[in-house]
């Protein structure tokens, strides 16, 4: 029941909360209205308007809650408009509908901040290495800050001169373990020239309903030579002489591992190596060399025992 008395007072606070105050265009937001009249006095039931910044009724909430100094409304679930920038909307406490009710409509605005979706753009699955020359695959994935569809989206992969390499458009499913990250997978070519190169995935959204600003990843690309040498290595206990499998054998950046014959086999250019053997309980083991056609070295490895007591205390 609404007390006569306080609708013919003034209204001495109209506020009203938007939660958050920086949101996707077109999500959910809420907005919080709370209302004092002095002398204070229960406005219960009492139904106020949200207008847009074109005068527009966006919604009516209705006052709910009296702690004795301000009423409340129950929060309302609104869209936020789908055009990026600060909005100003108000509540609108309306006239007074009858001669006994003297209240004249007042109005607060309020304003919070929309922003176009953003897209968060991953690459994965790069070789650690490719040869000049050659294809390879890597995984292309985006993500929208409200979860959208990528309907129209494409990704384009430039290279490190800006010049572009692929167009692609991510498929219809997400990405296993994933709430939105839609992917796609491109297949792309080094450059004749060895070296890192640092390239870039970026997602475009065209055609859609919702503005989306752009995102980007950059990715690492080695390039190394064309191999032209067989390097064979092989793995051996020092002290047994019996074969070590698993351990990592790497010519940086190449990269294998021993059989279960101890052997493992790297495909190199001509030229200086630095070798490096290596597994756990053993000591690494390196070596140097110079490749001039297929060779095969021996790794001998020593045990790793540690320091015993009589080498600590002696």
């Amino acid at each position: 029941m609404v007390d006569d008395t306080g609708l013919k007072g003034k209204i001495a606070a109209l506020s009203c909360e938007v939660s958050p105050a920086e949101v996707d265009a077109g999500a959910d937001m809420t907005l919080m209205v709370t209302v004092s009249c002095s002398p204070p006095v229960d406005m219960r039931g009492e139904t106020l308007e949200i207008e847009d910044d074109h005068g527009a009724s966006v919604g009516r909430i209705e006052l709910a809650e009296f702690d004795g100094e301000v009423n409340a409304a129950h929060e309302l679930a609104v869209k936020a408009p789908v055009i990026p920038g600060v909005h100003t909307w108000r509540v609108v406490w309306p006239a007074g509908a009858s001669a006994n009710d003297a209240r004249e409509q007042t109005a607060a605005e309020f304003s919070f901040s929309v922003k176009a979706h953003s897209m968060h753009v991953v690459v994965w699955d790069v070789p650690p290495t490719i040869e000049s020359g050659k294809e390879f695959a890597v995984k292309l994935g985006v993500k929208c800050s409200s979860g959208c569809r990528p309907d129209g989206w494409a990704f384009d992969v430039r290279d490190h001169d800006g010049n572009d390499l692929a167009t692609a458009s991510p498929g219809g499913d997400t990405w296993p373990g994933t709430a939105a990250l839609y992917y796609t997978e491109v297949t792309l070519t080094t450059p004749d020239a060895a070296g890192l190169f640092q390239w870039e995935a970026a997602a475009r959204a065209a055609d859609t309903a919702m503005p989306h600003a752009g995102g980007a990843a950059a990715f690492g690309v080695r390039v190394v030579p064309r191999p032209e040498c067989l390097l064979t290595v092989v793995a051996i206990d020092e002290e047994s002489q019996a074969p070590v499998k698993g351990v990592s054998v790497v010519v940086h950046p190449y990269r294998a591992s021993t059989d279960e014959r101890g052997v493992a086999r790297l495909s190199v250019p001509k030229g200086e190596y630095r070798l490096f053997v290596s597994g756990r309980g053993y000591l690494p083991f390196r070596g140097d060399g110079d490749a001039t056609a297929d060779v095969t070295i021996t790794a001998g490895l020593v045990l790793d025992v540690g320091l015993s007591d009589a080498d600590i205390w002696s």
